[in-house]
């Protein structure tokens, strides 16, 4: 496991088991041998969240399943989880949830609570003195894929099972097709130029000779530079992930990205079930420099 991704799972844990104290910035660092500084930029980069707001977020939360499981006192619950005053601890609570403390115990409501992080798996390096993703820069040959295309919106619950259906189709209507190559399964994104959650996904498998009458619909895909990634994980989880990763690697390698008519490629082989590796592709636009790199 890269040691990057291993130390703030250690710190995750450690931040459960002392849920109860005040976990300061200064002494998680010093429990990890890190500046204040380097361990702050390394738990956003890997988390997504500063460590104060995870903090005093699993702290409430934490509080929250108390006040639902337990008659202790709001007074008692705020010393528990380390708030020296209990006015804090219920301003805080307000803040989080939207109600007070007192209210939700009494209402019982529906509230959405900060969950202990699950940290993605991924390749990290420190790149001038920044946290990015280890990138490989790749030339992919043009490919046909054959395949079902869905419309799909990440904002709607129906945006996972839609996906899910969408490739055991694939799967169960191409695996006695002779013309696919069957090694690998694809994933390809087409945004629709506007950030509102909405894209045109194509799930399918590449396609090594005609399948005549028995084709699939087709995509292709076009030949060019990319960037490839590395991840591990379902792929749900590894999405938000992967876009903050992937902003943060155009920052510090200051990389355009490339205009083909696709925003990523997933790739998923054959044993993914058992070992959940994945690969991801972004095009990108080389230096005229790095083009004569092809085929060397």
């Amino acid at each position: 496991m890269n040691m990057y991704i291993s130390l703030i799972n250690q710190a995750i844990e450690y931040i459960e088991e002392n849920i109860g104290e005040q976990i300061t910035l200064s002494n998680i660092a010093r429990q990890f041998c890190l500046s204040e500084y380097h361990f702050t930029r390394l738990f956003k980069a890997v988390v997504g969240t500063s460590l104060k707001q995870y903090i005093l977020g699993r702290k409430l939360s934490r509080a929250l399943e108390k006040l639902n499981a337990s008659d202790a006192s709001v007074i008692d619950i705020a010393y528990d989880f380390g708030f020296e005053y209990p006015e804090v601890f219920s301003r805080a609570f307000k803040k989080q949830f939207g109600i007070s403390p007192n209210i939700y115990r009494r209402e019982r409501c529906s509230l959405e609570k900060v969950e202990k992080a699950s940290v993605v798996t991924r390749e990290l390096v420190n790149f001038q003195g920044s946290l990015a993703l280890k990138g490989d820069y790749v030339y992919l040959e043009a490919m046909i894929l054959e395949g079902v295309f869905v419309e799909v919106d990440t904002n709607s619950p129906e945006f996972e099972p839609v996906l899910k259906t969408a490739a055991e189709v694939v799967i169960n209507q191409s695996k006695n097709m002779e013309h696919l190559q069957h090694d690998k399964f694809y994933s390809v994104v087409h945004c629709h130029g506007e950030d509102n959650g909405e894209y045109t996904v194509f799930s399918g498998k590449e396609r090594i000779r005609d399948g005549g009458i028995n084709a699939l619909p087709s995509r292709e895909i076009p030949g060019g530079w990319y960037v490839g990634f590395s991840y591990r994980g379902d792929m749900f989880d590894i999405r938000s992930t992967f876009i903050d990763d992937l902003y943060r690697w155009i920052a510090v390698k200051e990389i355009e990205l490339g205009s083909n008519g696709v925003g990523m490629i997933s790739v998923f082989d054959k044993d993914y079930n058992r070992n959940g590796e994945v690969r991801i592709f972004v095009p990108i636009k080389m230096p005229d420099s790095a083009s004569s790199m092809k085929g060397s």
